[in-house]
């Protein structure tokens, strides 16, 4: 009965103990087939050679004694080649959770490459990543958007008067309230130091630059809270838009010339 098949021991290399039917030695790995194309490349430490060695010799054993039987299979054999399967079966899944976990791996990789670790923001590698990808859209089906630029003001004196650990807290403050003011499908980036910058991606240019306006005007009224101090969130902001066939660089270099001027002008203002 079926039971009693069941009953038999998950091993292959224990079953032709006990049985007449031969089960070849894993004594290496066969040839890699398209089948395991997938698996190349992967570490050692995470795709064994005797997990490949162990359902290929498995796979191998099932053909010879299924495929090429004319009389049928006595009981004994039969019971040898339903636990050969569940072997197959569970070498298959244990590949199939190893590739997962490395895919995963390498995505987790991936993502901390391109995040600022103080902010949790793209970093300046993952915004050019994002902003080519957002450009090219935009020239393939005609969207447009707006670029932000954003240096705050006076942000060394924080960091000499309140502490280094006060000016990172202002710079993830500054990312927060970024990311709290804009679309899922806008972004926001630390480029380095205290600037940051901002892609509102498809959007006409009008809603774009009003947009930008708002964000400028929270930003500038915004306080951190430290150490029982209010500390004033300032920054100078330069705006660029863009279209189909935009260039980065370009649009880069014109927000970074719009921000400077804004900032003179602040500058300007206060003396």
């Amino acid at each position: 009965m079926m039971s009693n098949v069941l009953s038999f021991p998950m091993n292959a290399w224990d079953l032709k103990k006990k049985n007449s039917v031969e089960v070849p030695e894993a004594t290496e790995v066969p040839a890699p087939t398209p089948s395991m194309a997938p698996l190349q490349g992967k570490p050692a430490d995470e795709i064994s050679a005797n997990q490949q060695a162990r359902l290929l010799t498995t796979l191998s054993f099932l053909q010879d004694n299924l495929g090429n039987t004319k009389d049928g299979l006595d009981t004994t054999t039969l019971q040898t080649c339903v636990e050969a399967t569940r072997i197959a079966l569970d070498a298959a899944m244990d590949l199939e959770r190893t590739i997962l976990k490395q895919t995963l791996r390498i995505e987790e990789m991936a993502r901390l490459a391109s995040t600022d670790q103080l902010t949790g923001v793209y970093n300046r590698r993952g915004f050019e990543q994002e902003f080519q990808r957002v450009l090219s859209a935009a020239t393939r089906y005609g969207e447009t958007g707006v670029l932000i630029y954003i240096d705050l003001d006076g942000f060394k004196p924080i960091n000499d008067t309140y502490g280094h650990a006060a000016g990172d807290k202002m710079l993830t403050e500054v990312a927060r309230v970024l990311n709290d003011h804009i679309r899922p499908q806008d972004m926001v980036a630390r480029l380095g130091g205290d600037e940051f910058a901002i892609l509102l991606t498809r959007t006409d240019w009008k809603d774009g630059l009003k947009r930008a306006e708002r964000i400028k005007h929270i930003l500038n009224t915004h306080y951190l809270s430290w150490n029982d101090k209010h500390i004033a969130m300032r920054a100078s902001l330069g705006f660029q838009c863009y279209g189909a066939n935009a260039d980065a660089h370009t649009l880069l270099a014109g927000a970074d010339d719009a921000m400077y001027q804004s900032k003179r002008m602040r500058m300007d203002t206060v003396k």
